[in-house]
């Protein structure tokens, strides 16, 4: 039987991890200053994955909750931790915890070109709503607009 992975609120500890992370993840990267910054943002969400307590952060989460709506920010998995449910977890983690604060949308952009990252969206129910043209600065490529809407329990 596979161990479930643990999901934790980041913690100041796990800064470098999480920037590390975000470094092989992403073409333009959040800088360490800006995850220190949303550590102290009232609206802002950030977990972390670990696979087993004696294994380091590989993964994480950071979302904005305003009003009714949450706002994915980033999801990312160093890649040679991919491909094991990493993702899916921390996106069961975000919709769980979207329920528990009484969220009726999560919104994302994901690139044009990241199919896996379209394909695990939508095996969740996030439905494209639109297209935000040349989003990202480093490519000028285009970003799918998803939304899930939750339903009230």
């Amino acid at each position: 039987m596979t161990q479930k992975p643990i999901i934790l609120p980041m913690l100041a500890s796990d800064l470098a991890a999480v920037q590390r992370i975000a470094e092989v993840c992403f073409p333009v990267p959040w800088t360490r200053a800006e995850f220190e910054k949303e550590l102290q943002r009232e609206y802002a969400v950030l977990r972390v994955l670990r696979p087993s307590l004696r294994e380091p952060v590989c993964a994480f989460a950071n979302y904005w909750h305003v009003s009714s709506e949450i706002q994915l920010m980033n999801v990312a998995t160093l890649p040679d931790a991919r491909r094991q449910g990493h993702g899916s977890a921390l996106l069961r983690d975000l919709i769980q915890q979207a329920r528990e604060r009484k969220a009726e949308l999560i919104s994302l952009e994901v690139r044009r070109s990241n199919a896996p990252a379209y394909a695990m969206y939508r095996k969740f129910g996030f439905v494209e709503q639109g297209i935000r043209q040349r989003y990202y600065s480093d490519n000028g490529e285009d970003a799918l607009v998803m939304h899930l809407s939750l339903e009230p329990h």
